[in-house]
């Protein structure tokens, strides 16, 4: 809902200092919460990060008023919101995709959308046909696929969000430390091919965690794209028929629920993934 009217967003457009003004108020709160929102997903000390955001999508905003071309007060919001979350994401990435572009960081998270949260598997799709123009080299498809993971070594220091155990819930551990309490392996005895093996077991123990938070629907269409068991593989697309009726389902219901499913998917994932 917006109290904005077209006679305020045609004055805005047209540099009216009092409409502009009026936008802005009417956006500030929009602004906010997708600040706090981004910020929030990114597990840091958010306060700086919320901040810089909230700057950007000032700016997005003041660039939105004189692009918009559309005919009622809901679509100009509506187009707000969604060039705010485009520059917030762009800056977001930059934050937290260290050694590539943002442009990279946006097509790998493509990708993992692709591989079902892998982004072992979304490395090997990133530089595959599947993503068309964007297709990436496979020295930067692992460039990315590093970026997205973060830069871990064995005496990192762990994030307060990462803590665990102590009387308050909150002690501090390194990287070694983490992974020698939950694999019983000394530290000093762990090895590279060690963190890779228990990362991937943390990540498909993650990708069953944010499957386990979709509807049954969509848990079972997402389940069917990458044949895990117990639903066999059913290629999107091709099969959509045959898997919508073993569903009991129409072709349109298993296209939505993948649409849906996928997004969702995605959200949950970033959101919870971050841990390794």
């Amino acid at each position: 809902m917006t109290y904005l009217t077209h006679t305020q967003i045609a004055a805005a457009k047209s540099n009216d200092l009092e409409a502009v003004s009026s936008v802005i108020r009417e956006t500030e709160s929009l602004v906010s919460a997708r600040a706090r929102h981004y910020a929030g997903s990114a597990m840091e000390n958010g306060n700086t990060l919320a901040e810089d955001l909230t700057q950007t999508g000032r700016i997005a905003v003041w660039q939105c008023i004189s692009k918009f071309d559309g005919d009622t007060p809901q679509a100009f919001m509506a187009y707000i919101d969604r060039h705010v979350s485009a520059a917030m994401l762009d800056v977001l990435r930059a934050e937290t995709r260290p050694g590539v572009t943002a442009r990279a960081a946006k097509d790998f998270e493509a990708a993992l959308v692709l591989a079902a949260g892998d982004p072992y598997e979304a490395e090997r799709f990133a530089a595959s046909d599947a993503m068309g123009d964007r297709k990436m080299t496979p020295g930067h498809a692992y460039s990315a696929r590093l970026s997205w993971h973060g830069l871990d070594y064995l005496d990192r220091q762990l994030s307060p969000d990462e803590f665990e155990g102590g009387e308050d819930g909150r002690e501090p551990m390194t990287l070694a430390q983490k992974f020698e309490r939950e694999t019983g392996t000394p530290a000093e005895l762990i090895t590279a091919a060690d963190i890779a093996s228990h990362r991937r077991t943390v990540i498909r123990d993650q990708v069953h965690k944010t499957l386990g938070a979709l509807s049954e629907r969509q848990r079972h269409v997402l389940k069917a794209g990458f044949g895990i068991a117990p639903v066999a593989i059913y290629q999107p697309g091709a099969d959509d028929d045959e898997l919508a009726a073993d569903m009991g389902a129409t072709r349109y219901q298993v296209q939505q629920a993948r649409t849906k499913g996928s997004k969702r998917f995605a959200e949950l994932y970033r959101a919870g993934a971050r841990a390794w």
